[in-house]
This record gives C-alpha cells, sequence and structure tokens, in this order.
C-alpha cells in the first residue's frame, strides 16, 4: 500500500517554486499555470518557451543558481534539474523547513508526487503508482480518457445548475429524488448521443412533477 495521501489541493494565487529551467520544468509550469498558482523559477538559464512565459509576465524567473534562501514562502516545490547535487541539497531544504517537495524522477527524495491526471471540466480522475512506474500510471489515464469524454463536461454542468435550483426550491426528501433520478444514467446517454435538448428535457420535467 502507498504511504502518499490523495489529495486535491488549491494553488490558486498561491506561491510554488521550479528549480531547473528545461523541458521538464516547463511541463510543470505550464499545469501549474493552468491552476492559477504564482510560479516563481530560480536557474541560471531557461529554454525559450519558459523565456516567452516570463517575457508575458505569466510567471517570474530569477537567473542563479539555487540557493536555501530561494524557497522563502513557497507552498509546494518542483525541483527539475538534472544535477543530483542539487535536487538533494532542495529536497533537504525542503523538508527542514516543512515544505513539500517534488523531485522528478526520484520518489525517495519526493514528500509529494504528481499524479497523472484527466480533467473533463469539473471531472478530475489522478491516476498514481506511488513512484512505481509512470508510464503505467499514464496509460490508465488514457484508457480512461476513451471512456469519459466531453459529455462529462456538460453533464457535471447541469448537474452543478440543477442542484442548485434543488436546494433553493425542494424539500430534502423531493431534493434527494430529484439528484437521484437525474443521474440515473438516462441524462448521460442523451448527452452522449449527442441530444442535449432531450437531456436538459429530462431534467425538466422531473424538476418540474416534484414542484410543490
Amino acid at each position: 500500500m502507498s504511504n502518499y495521501y490523495p489529495i486535491y489541493l488549491d494553488i490558486e494565487n498561491k506561491p510554488i517554486l521550479i528549480v531547473g529551467g528545461g523541458m521538464v520544468a516547463l511541463r510543470k509550469v505550464e499545469t501549474l499555470l493552468n491552476y492559477g498558482a504564482l510560479v516563481r523559477i530560480v536557474s541560471p538559464r531557461i529554454i525559450p518557451e519558459l523565456q516567452d512565459m516570463v517575457n508575458k509576465e505569466q510567471c517570474e524567473w530569477i537567473p542563479k543558481e539555487y540557493a536555501t534562501e530561494d524557497i522563502q514562502d513557497s507552498l509546494l516545490i518542483f525541483s527539475c534539474t538534472e544535477k543530483e547535487e542539487i535536487n538533494a541539497q532542495v529536497a533537504l531544504d525542503a523538508r527542514s523547513n516543512n515544505i513539500s517537495i517534488n523531485v522528478v524522477d526520484d520518489p525517495d527524495k519526493c514528500s509529494f508526487i504528481v499524479p497523472s491526471i484527466l480533467t473533463r471540466g469539473d471531472l478530475t480522475i489522478a491516476v498514481s503508482t506511488a513512484g512505481s512506474s509512470p508510464i503505467v500510471a499514464r496509460q490508465i489515464r488514457q484508457e480512461l480518457e476513451g471512456f469519459y469524454g466531453d459529455e462529462m463536461r456538460l453533464y457535471l454542468e447541469l448537474l452543478k445548475l440543477w442542484r442548485k435550483e434543488a436546494k433553493q426550491y425542494l424539500s430534502l426528501e423531493k431534493r434527494t429524488q430529484f439528484l437521484n433520478k437525474i443521474t440515473d444514467g438516462e441524462v448521460l446517454n442523451y448527452l452522449k448521443q449527442g441530444q442535449h435538448d432531450k437531456a436538459k428535457e429530462v431534467i425538466e420535467n422531473c424538476f418540474r412533477s416534484l414542484l410543490d
């Protein structure tokens, strides 16, 4: 059994440190920016793609070798260098200051690992092998991508909207009936078939039938 506790973390407007300026760092920065993080890069050099992000003020770059004081108030740290001694120092500094650290391709130095992620709107499925095989995690995610299409994004958008309506206008008992009915598979099947209007009609009819 893995020792890692799975958790979804809000990183919007939170400071996150990336040590390294290569392709691995680029992938981390791109993902973190998608979740609204405040990304700071420490590296003597960065690749052109990262430089472009810095120029656009999407993230901050400090052009220097890593030093312990660079961890500052970081919520998370990613060490993405190819230098073992730097990765080891970053990991030591992070642990000494109780900051969660991920050292790419070195689970023994990590206090957290990054899963392979599938997103469909509000649906997020994270797959992890606890560092045993990132390739297997990616393969499982790809299988799930074929199972959960864009209809899940539409489905959850509808459920979020109508859940608010149900909370406002239906009693607890009827709200439970309503939510059970619209998640019994019929609405989702219509969405899979591209019949969006029919899916909405099923929800609306169910809602009207339960109004006091």
